[in-house]
């Protein structure tokens, strides 16, 4: 069986790049695949790059074949203000192929979004960098592993 491919995105508040390498240390000893994208370590105040950075962001991944997960380095603020911008960018009839965004927190917004809008299945689980702290719990993560 084919790993799928994740593309991790920071959507929300800025993720610090202990962090996020913490998370992924964790992705590579699952033996996952993945591509972090390249404004994932972005900042603009309190968010993680400005509204039209993360929204392209998204956006990238969504549009991108190659990547069959979309996962949320960490919540915070910020997701929500995606929204108007996501929905200009996708009109009727011009949706991403089906794939599963994982997140919790702020991402809430854009689970309700892309499962609507676009068809997604959405994960509300522990994200890749979450709490800025030492990230996920092993029972977390084998949580995430099951599913």
């Amino acid at each position: 069986m084919v790993s799928p491919r994740i593309g991790i995105v920071s959507l929300s508040s800025p993720v610090g790049p202990v962090e996020l390498e913490r998370g992924l240390a964790r992705l590579r000893a699952g033996g996952l695949s993945y591509v972090v994208h390249p404004d994932a370590l972005a900042r603009s105040f309190v968010t993680a790059g400005t509204d039209e950075q993360r929204a392209r962001s998204l956006l990238d991944y969504a549009f991108d074949d190659a990547v069959d997960v979309v996962w949320c380095s960490r919540g915070g603020y910020g997701a929500a203000r995606l929204l108007p911008l996501l929905a200009a960018a996708t009109p009727p009839g011009r949706r991403p192929r089906p794939k599963l965004l994982v997140g919790y927190s702020d991402v809430t917004a854009l689970h309700e979004y892309v499962r609507n809008a676009w068809g997604w299945r959405t994960l509300h689980a522990p994200m890749v960098a979450a709490g800025g702290g030492p990230g996920p719990t092993a029972d977390e993560w084998a949580a995430v592993d099951a599913a």
